[in-house]
């Protein structure tokens, strides 16, 4: 049978891509992209040219509409940010609608909510994973294959940040951002749900686990610099990611960290808005605009270029631990990306994992996250072997996977 699917948010950044994706599919008879916008989904679906897409207006903190849609679908892609503000709505009225779900959830205490909802999914019958992107996602998939090279796990860091990997092909169906964003080039610059969940991440203590325990620490912490062997060592500070609140539950470790790499300028950018967005001088929603415009222009600094020059890929985790009673360092890290930066990496892994639902190679019922689900080595050789035919032509996913094990 044919699934239609509910693409929320489906015409931003992150959704147009995971459309994109989904429409290469022979499973799926209909894709309808859902916003509050519908100008801007009507755009998008013209652009695509695709008769599978259809448009609907939805404005998703509107239970008894959103449910009603919901219901009229077979699955949901969820890509409304940020989730902070819309994930527990929308996770509701899909369990209410008894429709299985997937979305990119990237914020660490409304992932735990959600998880919290577990029982009431599974009573549901319902297939519900969350935090399927970048980091959380690819990360934390990474993370199992580099554990289970060790017999035993001190420390876990899964890191993200502006290190390069040579992009594959764009997708057929995917609609470049600067040709999407050409009819609007005269409206005022809408705030990026990327940026706002970054600054939202910066303006409370974030949870982190170390020592066996979590703890609260300040955001933007700087930690110990990243060290992924044959690459230049990376200034790295904390960041609320959900990774450190997850991967405890499925792997046993001392310590579990989330860390980001963007550079001392650029992260020092991100503490002057965050301060003022503390300071009431700023809104999020204000200084994520600013912050755009600002990192754009830093961006062409040399100092800038030079603190980019020889980082670890974008997306990596560094482990260490013991194997046959050696201490040992596993680091795993994507050489190789799907084509669209941010949204390559995002909406890639994002309709992978829907579709691994729709095909029943995810058949667990409650709500959970990448590495409860994607933990067998016929599911994480399906992942990231889907993943790599976006990296690049004829690639596997040992090609596209960057592994060093080094004695420490």
């Amino acid at each position: 049978m044919k699934l239609k699917v509910l693409a929320l948010g489906g015409s931003g950044d992150m959704g147009r891509m995971s459309v994109a994706i989904l429409l290469e599919s022979q499973n799926i008879s209909s894709i309808t992209v859902a916003d509050k916008n519908l100008e801007r989904v009507q755009h998008f679906i013209d652009m695509v040219g695709s008769d599978k897409l259809n448009a609907a207006e939805i404005d998703v903190t509107e239970h008894d509409k959103l449910v009603q849609l919901i219901s009229s679908h077979d699955f949901v892609v969820n890509t409304v940010g940020p989730y902070y503000q819309f994930a527990n709505p929308i996770m509701e009225a899909t369990i209410e609608a008894e429709k299985n779900y997937i979305d990119i959830n990237d914020d660490a205490k409304p992932t735990l909510e959600i998880l919290e909802k577990s029982q009431k999914a599974k009573e549901a019958g319902i297939t519900a994973v969350i935090g399927l992107g970048a980091s959380p996602g690819v990360t934390n998939l990474m993370a199992v294959l580099a554990c289970s090279e060790l017999d035993e796990v001190d420390d876990l860091i899964t890191a993200w940040g502006s290190g390069f990997a040579k992009e594959g092909k764009k997708p057929q169906y995917y609609v470049l951002p600067r040709k999407y964003y050409a009819k609007y080039k005269d409206n005022p610059l809408i705030a990026n749900a990327a940026t706002m969940h970054l600054f939202y991440e910066t303006l409370e203590t974030i949870p982190t686990f170390k020592d066996g325990k979590m703890v609260e620490i300040k955001p933007l912490t700087e930690a110990e610099p990243l060290k992924f062997p044959g690459f230049k060592d990376a200034y790295v500070v904390h960041l609320g990611h959900p990774e450190p609140v997850t991967l405890p539950r499925v792997i046993k470790a001392n310590s579990v960290s989330n860390l980001m790499y963007l550079g001392k300028l650029t992260t020092e950018m991100v503490r002057e808005y965050s301060q003022k967005i503390s300071n009431k001088e700023l809104t999020i929603s204000e200084a994520s605009t600013a912050f755009f415009k600002d990192s754009k222009k830093l961006r062409k600094e040399p100092d800038i270029l030079k603190e980019y020059t020889d980082l670890p890929p974008g997306l990596c985790v560094v482990v260490t631990g013991i194997k046959n009673g050696k201490q040992k360092k596993v680091a795993i890290a994507g050489n190789r990306a799907p084509f669209g930066a941010m949204a390559g990496v995002t909406g890639v892994p994002l309709a992978i994992g829907a579709l691994m639902i729709m095909e029943g190679k995810i058949k667990e019922k409650g709500v959970f996250t990448p590495e409860e689900v994607i933990n067998t080595q016929e599911n994480l050789t399906h992942f990231f072997d889907s993943y790599a035919k976006y990296c690049g032509k004829d690639l596997k996913g040992k090609d596209i996977l960057l592994k060093k094990v080094v004695d420490l």
